[in-house]
């Protein structure tokens, strides 16, 4: 049998054959037995055969990545996750797998996929010593492509937010210019990082401590000769640094006195930093770019009191004590943050304020971490609770129409927002150590009801689909550490399982979030595909 199995017209074939494996799926199945014995599951179609590990998706959800071959290097140190191995790529709707290189590594920043889901960038002949390898891009949309060689001794690279160009630290040096093949400029030496601003214009880089790890910006496509192609320096000694989302504003921070940050604004296009707090160690942009919030004033043993003003940072307002988190509304009409911070503790106050000068409201107390809502109008958050008997349950509160937050439920492992807002989702009633649980919704719309759903049962994780209508879930097997994967209708109530002894993580795919990706272990091992709507 051929080392692929290939599916023409993925989509099409899927349907007609009512979710059953292809012909020559069922034959190797029968051959190996476990496939065939399976009294549910069995769906899935194969992809690329195969042992394999790190599976990843572009954007668009159109092409899969994974390794092969994989092996753990013999380094002491290392985390015991890392791997190294053949990379290979495929489309999901049907065709061949392709090799790209050998000696790929699965950590952080050796494999990326472009925004745009048009090229792959990763790193062969991965050097440990150096944390270096041999840069490559390819594009997905063309079968005949080969990988395009860019660098020879990279550490870091990033594309733009489009997906046109790429900055790239060769043996020190940053390079900047278009994909796929540049040309590639040097813009500077004794390079670290690098960041592209949102709208893609200003390429963002810090200098390692050697070189007094200062932070520059250079414009992306200013023409050889003019004064925007030389890098500007903001500051030495660098921190953090976020760009506002409209990339007019810059704000990071520059080491000051006694182990603290202070907080610079620098606006475009001079990039010339102003100071606007001290002893800062949280700070962010609203999403519409008007608003900055910080925390000012802290020191090594005390956080910073929050303040919120205009995006320049020149003026602002005090509207907490002691805070360490912080988070504006994706509508940027509220603020929410952690007040009065216990740092052994990991927690503090829930507080929330409406902008421009709104009154602060504190709604909850012991809480680790807090999320907003995609409408800005709820946010969620964990506290614990001492008695009767110790708890972490989750809360809810509905901005500008509740004094108090209430309790969505007790018990929790895990919450978030399903899309367009219409219900908040966790994990309750955890056993197995938090290796099955209910997974549970409870509607938001047109207000929050009062208890919330059970959806699924017995699950792990889960994935909600764009249209928030289906929910990709997986069940950790008791027979093995592989998961069982299902999809649930949230209309219907309907699940069905997909396919048995998969590997996490497991991925909508395909127009629409119309088909799942996962891998198999086992004597059926390889990536598979399967239909995500019943």
């Amino acid at each position: 049998m051929s080392r692929r199995m290939l599916w023409t017209g993925a989509l099409v074939a899927l349907a007609v054959v009512g979710c059953k494996r292809s012909e020559e799926g069922k034959a190797r199945a029968a051959g190996s037995g476990s496939r065939a014995a399976a009294a549910v599951g069995g769906v899935g179609v194969l992809l690329a055969e195969g042992a394999a590990e790190d599976l990843r998706l572009s954007a668009d959800g159109r092409f899969a990545s994974y390794l092969r071959k994989t092996r753990k290097p013999t380094v002491e140190g290392i985390p015991p996750q890392m791997r190294l191995g053949e990379l290979y790529v495929v489309p999901v709707e049907g065709g061949l797998a392709r090799k790209l290189g050998d000696g790929v590594t699965n950590v952080p920043g050796g494999l990326l996929f472009t925004p745009d889901s048009k090229h792959v960038l990763f790193l062969t002949g991965y050097n440990l010593a150096n944390q270096s390898g041999v840069l490559h891009a390819l594009a997905l949309t063309e079968p005949t492509a080969e990988p395009q060689r860019i660098g020879e001794a990279v550490t870091y690279f990033v594309p733009s937010p489009d997906g046109t160009h790429l900055a790239f630290v060769d043996g020190g040096v940053l390079k900047l210019g278009p994909l796929p093949t540049g040309p590639f400029r040097q813009v500077g030496g004794e390079v670290s990082t690098a960041g592209f601003s949102p709208d893609g214009k200003t390429l963002f880089f810090k200098r390692k401590l050697v070189a007094a790890g200062s932070l520059l910006a250079v414009a992306v496509e200013a023409p050889a000769g003019d004064k925007a192609a030389e890098p500007r320096a903001l500051g030495d000694q660098v921190g953090d640094y976020v760009v506002s989302p409209d990339s007019h504003f810059v704000a990071y921070q520059s080491r000051g006195s006694a182990s603290t940050y202070d907080l610079y604004v620098a606006e475009a296009p001079e990039w010339t930093g102003k100071k606007v707090a001290t002893g800062t160690t949280a700070f962010a942009f609203s999403p519409d770019s008007k608003w900055l919030a910080r925390n000012d004033g802290g020191k090594p043993e005390q956080l910073g009191d929050l303040v919120v003003g205009p995006a320049s940072g020149i003026l602002g307002r005090k509207v907490g004590e002691g805070v360490k988190e912080l988070a504006f509304s994706p509508d940027s009409q509220a603020l929410g943050f952690l007040a009065k911070y216990d740092q052994p503790a990991g927690a503090g106050l829930m507080g929330v304020v409406t902008l421009p000068d709104g009154e602060p409201k504190l709604v909850g107390s012991r809480v680790p971490n807090f999320t907003w809502g995609a409408d800005g109008k709820h946010v969620a958050f964990l506290s614990r609770f001492l008695k009767p008997v110790y708890s972490v349950d989750l809360m809810l509160y509905t901005v500008g129409s509740e004094e108090k937050a209430r309790k969505a439920q007790a018990g929790v492992f895990g919450y978030g927002f399903a899309p367009e807002n219409a219900a908040l989702v966790f994990r309750a009633g955890c056993t197995r150590e938090g290796r099955a649980c209910d997974f549970k919704a409870l509607p938001l719309a047109p207000a929050p009801e009062a208890a919330p759903l059970t959806w699924l049962q017995g699950i792990y994780s889960y994935k909600i689909s764009k249209d928030g209508g289906r929910v990709l879930a997986t069940s950790a097997r008791m027979d093995s550490d592989a998961f069982d994967v299902a999809v649930y209708d949230v209309k219907t109530q309907a699940r069905k399982t997909l396919d048995q002894g998969a590997q996490l993580p497991v991925y909508f795919a395909g127009p629409n979030d119309s088909l799942a990706v996962y891998v198999l272990k086992g004597a059926s091992a390889g990536v598979y595909v399967a239909p995500a709507r019943l």
